[in-house]
């Protein structure tokens, strides 16, 4: 399924293939098991692949509806495939399955989109099973279909991307959204993986503008929640959301390529700063350029608590834009917890009151609020 937008305008484009592999029928769980592979006899299906596409997909949807798209949005293509049992996804949009034969002809009409102006911007998101050994392995559903060698079900993402680098294109963005564990099995065997295309010798370099975040770092796993969007991917939108805008010398609000990279941990820390793990992310990034650029402020996020610590759980905190005080102002009773709170960008007016013979002082600061986030103390004593 390729759905075009903006087609009557002329101008680069964004162009946009999405792959969410959640139900492999011939593993663990699967409409189809043929045997089990004793290396992967834990691989079975996906629920986070779905929910993370959609919630992608629904993003680039209302960043073109916004007009907030540095490069006008030219087309989505997705390739999903629902675990056994799943409710319909996207309804009414006519997506095949992420098979790799469909994988494979999808990547190459997305290149050619893509390969039509060289101010393009490239962006591929992949979300499923994944596995490193010297290359990053991504599994097609009809992985397992030969149990002679279910290898045949995946591709090399590394030289596949590498590939895509004699595009035309100098922006091409790539999320995978993957673990990257390796089995012994696959430390035993000489194993080769063959990619959707083979780089040209002829084009060594990456493209200009390339950026390319992978959500684990080398053997390790990636998290989400069942039947939620994956952790990377909510850090992903929350960066294009705003979370790591920059202000241009014209007052628009840019999210760059170089932002998304430098701030990725923080994103995900923010999403799930109560993880047991610290999920490491593999960033390669080029020249920085902007993907997104808005006119109005961007969501930030602002933490608000009173020194001496034992004066938070006493105060009655306020919160009201300095300028704009038609907003209303924003408040919160005693609690002894930090004061967290979503507002745009601004400058903010925040006061601590206390009740008589809390023996501490109230206290009102101005503070500068810009992405991705600041942690303001009132000096309470």
């Amino acid at each position: 399924m390729i759905q075009e937008f903006n087609a009557g305008e002329a101008g680069a484009k964004t162009h946009v293939l999405m792959i969410g592999v959640g139900g492999y029928p011939f593993l663990k769980g699967g409409t189809s098991v043929k045997q089990q592979f004793p290396e992967l006899e834990d691989l079975g299906q996906l629920t986070s692949p779905m929910a993370s596409v959609v919630s992608l997909y629904e993003k680039m949807v209302e960043y073109n509806t916004k007009n907030v798209w540095s490069k006008k949005l030219g087309s989505i293509e997705i390739l999903l495939s629902p675990p056994p049992g799943s409710a319909p996804v996207l309804p009414g949009l006519n997506i095949e399955n992420a098979s790799l034969a469909n994988i494979h002809k999808a990547y190459f009409s997305w290149k050619a989109r893509c390969d039509q102006d060289e101010d393009n911007v490239a962006l591929f998101y992949y979300c499923g099973h994944g596995f490193q050994k010297k290359y990053h392995f991504l599994l097609a559903d009809d992985f397992g279909a030969i149990p002679q060698n279910p290898w045949l079900g995946a591709f090399n993402f590394d030289d596949t991307r590498d590939a895509f680098y004699s595009c035309k294109a100098k922006t091409p963005i790539f999320l995978v959204d993957a673990c990257r564990q390796v089995t012994l099995r696959m430390l035993e065997s000489d194993l080769t993986v063959p990619p959707i295309e083979n780089p040209s010798l002829f084009n060594p370099e990456e493209s200009k503008n390339h950026l390319t975040l992978k959500a684990t770092a080398s053997g390790q796993s990636a998290y989400g929640k069942k039947n939620q969007p994956t952790y990377f991917v909510q850090a992903v939108i929350s960066g294009l959301d705003g979370l790591v805008a920059r202000q241009d010398e014209n007052d628009d609000w840019l999210i760059e390529t170089s932002g998304l990279c430098t701030n990725i941990h923080m994103l995900l820390e923010l999403i799930n700063s109560k993880q047991s793990f610290k999920q490491r992310c593999q960033i390669a990034c080029g020249v920085p350029t902007d993907i997104i650029k808005r006119k109005d402020a961007p969501i930030a996020w602002l933490e608000v608590s009173c020194t001496p610590d034992e004066a938070l759980a006493l105060a009655g905190l306020t919160c009201v834009e300095d300028i704009d005080v038609e907003t209303g102002t924003l408040s919160r009773i005693p609690m002894v917890d930090k004061w967290k709170l979503n507002v745009k960008a601004a400058t903010y007016k925040l006061g601590a009151t206390f009740q008589a013979g809390d023996n501490f002082k109230n206290n009102t600061k101005k503070a500068s609020l810009i992405p991705p986030f600041k942690k303001v103390k009132l000096v309470c004593k």
